[in-house]
This record gives structure tokens, sequence and C-alpha cells, in this order.
């Protein structure tokens, strides 16, 4: 498992090189990214909470505006939009809250719809599709609008086999379907962008995971779902430029999740319409 070892140490080493983590701390994958699950309102403050009375509380973080009267909307129904799958839906990389790539899509989706938006994140940092029966048991109480599905790399690093993990997630799409809930999943990413895994690895890497985006498009699409091929519409991106990547020169930085989100919201705002 010469990738997962890579990964394992550029990760431990960047997290308080970069100020996520503090120096000496005990290092936990979990614990890494910051969260932003909460209501986002069209304006782009939150998250906001819900209280016990139904009211929406809380202020808003990093640059969001501050003008915005939560009471206004405390009566309004928001979006629920379910985040599924592993570190690249959880945000693993980001620095803060607003570039969580869940906070992004919300804000987008609350400004082009003028609906509050409330993000629940199930997905969890090292997992793989095997891991998505179990996230979609959990996302089903929160009633979400649509589910966002992000997955696959750790497969690749895991050495599953593509087929497996495509049907896997073939059926994580089918079970939020038969739930009538709308489902836009971005397939693997092309792992043979990030430069610090050595030749040839990397090119094997490269193949396997866009052999498995390939795959994963066709079980979503039998399922019912919509396919954004990320490996071909952000991967490319990322070629040179290192302030794309975490400092693991591994995992997407906030700006390289941003591209991410720019190619998901569209599809994202056509599932909810």
């Amino acid at each position: 498992r010469p990738a997962s070892s890579l990964i394992e140490a550029a990760a431990m080493a960047a997290g308080p090189a970069s100020g996520i983590l503090p120096e000496g701390a005990e290092f936990a994958w979990q614990a890494v990214p910051p969260s932003g699950d909460g209501i986002y309102l069209p304006d782009g403050t939150g998250p906001l909470q819900r209280t016990s009375t139904g009211t929406s509380t809380g202020t808003p973080t990093g640059t969001a505006p501050v003008d915005a009267d939560p009471a206004a909307w405390r009566d309004a129904t928001p979006v629920v939009l379910a985040l599924l799958g592993d570190s690249t839906a959880v945000g693993y990389g980001c620095a803060s809250a607003d570039e969580v790539p869940g906070v992004v899509l919300a804000r987008g989706v609350a400004a082009a719809t003028g609906r509050p938006v409330r993000i629940a994140t199930h997905g969890v940092v090292g997992s793989g599709a095997a891991d998505l029966a179990r996230q979609v048991t959990a996302a089903l109480p929160d009633a979400p609008d649509v589910a966002v599905i992000v997955v696959g790399s750790n497969d690749v690093r895991d050495r599953i086999p593509p087929r497996r993990s495509a049907r896997q997630l073939g059926q994580a799409v089918a079970a939020l379907r038969a739930q009538r809930l709308p489902v836009v999943v971005g397939t693997c990413p092309d792992l043979g962008v990030i430069a610090p895994i050595p030749q040839p690895l990397r090119r094997v890497v490269g193949l396997w995971s866009r052999v498995l985006a390939r795959l994963q498009a066709r079980q979503v699409a039998a399922a019912g779902g919509v396919a954004v091929p990320i490996d071909r519409l952000v991967s490319p991106d990322f070629y040179g430029r290192p302030d794309l990547f975490y400092a693991d020169g591994f995992h997407p930085s906030g700006p390289g999740y941003a591209k991410a989100v720019a190619a998901l919201l569209p599809q994202v705002l056509a599932a909810l319409r």
C-alpha cells in the first residue's frame, strides 16, 4: 500500500505545518476538517442553527454578511442538502468552514434559489463506497431535498476492484432514488494529477481512477442519478497548480474544492428544479 502510506504520512505532517492542527496535538483524520453544517441564507449569512422553538440563531462566519435578520427566516423551510462520501465531501484540507465544499455549495444554492439551505454532512474522511449504505441510512431522517455524493479516491488507494466500488455507489444512489430524492454524484477525480505520488505508481493510480470514474458514471445513470465527471471537468486544472492542493500535496485546498463545486452546482440546481 505505497500510495496509502504516502498520503497518510504527508497528511500527518501537513496538519501542524498548515496551522490546521495545533503543534503537538494528536492527529485525528476526522478532527481536522472544519464543520460548516447549519443553515445558510440567500445573502450568504450562516451558519445559523435551528432552536427548539424553530427559530434560526447564530452569527455569520468568516466573510459572510452580517446584516441579515435571522428572525425573518424563522418560518422558512430550508432546502436540505445532504453530503455523502469521503474526505472530498467533508472538505479535508480546508483552512476554514467558509472553504468547505458543502458551505460553498449551500451558499450557491441559496443565492440561486432565494431560499435558505441547510447542510447535513454524513461523509467520513477515509471512507469508500462500502460505507455509503450506512451514510444513506443516516441521511434519510434529515429528509433531504437533494443528495450529493463524492467518493472513489480511497477505493483506488485501498485497491478495491473498480466494478465492486462502482456497484456499491450505484446501490446507494438507487436507495436514495427509491425515496424520490434527486442525487448528484461527483465521480472519482483523476489521481494521476497528484505529483507527490512517484512514477510509475502515479500512472497506475491515474488509470485506475479514470476507469473507476467511467464505471461510476454508468452505475449512477442506471440508478437514476446524475454523474458529474470530476476527472474530466476539474482534475486537468490541477496540473502544475500547487495552490489548488492542501499542504500535504494530495488533498485539494479551499480553491481546489471551489473548482469542484463550480462543476457540481449547476447539476444540483437542475436537480432541485
